[in-house]
């Protein structure tokens, strides 16, 4: 394991800014997530370089980001690439820094590849995280209500699903030293807990926190079997589910159904339920009691 004492050249994680969600519909998207979570919306916008557009929302305490391109037969294009290869489901979680720059020459001191490099942000190559797609940021995102400074996400409560808040972003790894090695070794995450898990399957679950939310990353016994199987071959973002919590289970699950979802305990990677991806565009989210 690595060392995981504070270092001055390690890159401090101020905060998990969001995750990215990767669609070929953003208006469907966008709808999902303010119909079934509660999601309100700040800001939205194109991004020319890579042809894509965006909305930023909050569901509960958690920004979510839809993107889709433009034109996904583009691809010349490295975002209608990433749709066209990968299909829909969650892209990467985005870390802020103090200084991109910085950041970006410690992650390729310590060995890291990057990705669409524009200075001030950029992404590291999930053969560098343990199987992450992770992209880095020092800019604020427009518009954030968080950097106003009295935000409370409090004021989302009151969702029909009873959603209060992200419990972790879940990770499916085919290693899991090499997410400890980038997180806790080259970032200066905290490792919270390792051992056995059961779920989704037979495995080893490594707890992180990394500035304000936590992440686990679970390294199946057998990558070629159960859950893992479908999930990791051909390899995706890494990212597997969004568990967040919520008020009350059953209330939350029956609301869910009444909206024509499908919900499961099949492959759960936490102890309680998901909504079928297949029903979300792709992305896998789970529910688990307060």
């Amino acid at each position: 394991m690595p060392d995981a004492s504070p270092s001055h050249d390690k890159v401090a994680i101020r905060r998990v800014i969001h995750s990215i969600h990767a669609v070929a519909d953003i208006g469907a998207c966008r709808e999902k997530y303010l119909d079934l979570l509660g999601g309100v919306i700040f800001a939205e916008g194109y991004f020319a370089a890579e042809d894509r557009d965006m909305a930023l929302l909050y569901a509960a305490d958690f920004m979510l980001e839809p993107m889709s391109p433009r034109n996904p037969h583009d691809l010349d294009k490295s975002f209608a690439r990433y749709l066209a290869r990968h299909g829909q489901g969650f892209h990467s979680f985005e870390i802020k820094v103090d200084d991109g720059p910085r950041a970006a020459a410690l992650f390729k001191a310590g060995g890291a590849s990057l990705a669409s490099e524009y200075g001030q942000f950029f992404f590291v190559r999930a053969e560098s995280t343990g199987g992450v797609l992770l992209e880095v940021c020092e800019l604020p995102m427009p518009n954030d209500p968080v950097d106003r400074g009295h935000w409370r996400p409090e004021v989302l409560r009151g969702h029909p699903s009873g959603l209060l808040g992200l419990d972790h972003i879940a990770c499916l790894t085919r290693d899991a030293d090499a997410a400890l090695r980038f997180f806790a070794g080259l970032c200066d995450g905290e490792v919270l807990a390792d051992g056995a898990t059961s779920l989704p399957q037979p495995g080893r679950r490594v707890a992180l926190r990394l500035g304000d939310k936590q992440v686990a990353f679970v390294q199946p016994d057998d990558a070629g079997a159960g859950a893992a199987r479908a999930f990791l071959e051909p390899p995706g973002s890494g990212i597997y589910a969004h568990v967040w919590k919520v008020e009350d289970m059953a209330r939350a699950e029956a609301f869910f159904v009444d909206k024509g979802l499908r919900v499961t305990r099949e492959h759960c990677i936490a102890d309680g339920f998901a909504i079928d991806p297949a029903d979300f565009l792709g992305a896998r989210h789970e529910f688990v009691a307060a």
